[in-house]
């Protein structure tokens, strides 16, 4: 028995899913693919850009089109949290130009 089902393998699903076992929840993650996070690994070329070491601002600012969509979201989790998340999880990460974040193991 589950207290949790994430569907879904991607960044999203893997962070609700990390973060609900922390929790104490027992947590059944399905992935379609043959792998989980297939599409984060072409980020970076392969390194896995995490985030940007930027202010949510600048995230908006930078969406192509209108990325106001993205202001509760980025203001509520933003790039330190993201940052701060992975570095909890004991994964260290750099900044490299164009503040993209990866982790120090690329």
């Amino acid at each position: 028995m589950f207290d949790a089902v994430v569907v879904g393998g991607g960044a999203a699903g893997m962070m609700a899913a990390i973060t609900a076992a922390e929790r104490g929840k027992h947590v059944l993650l399905l992935e379609k693919n043959a792998q989980l996070g297939r599409k984060i690994r072409i980020t970076g070329k392969d390194r896995c850009n995490v985030t940007n070491n930027c202010e949510p601002r600048t995230v908006i600012e930078s969406t192509p089109g209108n990325g106001r969509f993205l202001y509760g979201a980025v203001n509520h989790f933003t790039p330190q949290d993201t940052m701060d998340f992975f570095e909890g999880l004991g994964v260290p990460l750099k900044t490299e130009r164009g503040s993209r974040v990866f982790p120090v193991s690329d």
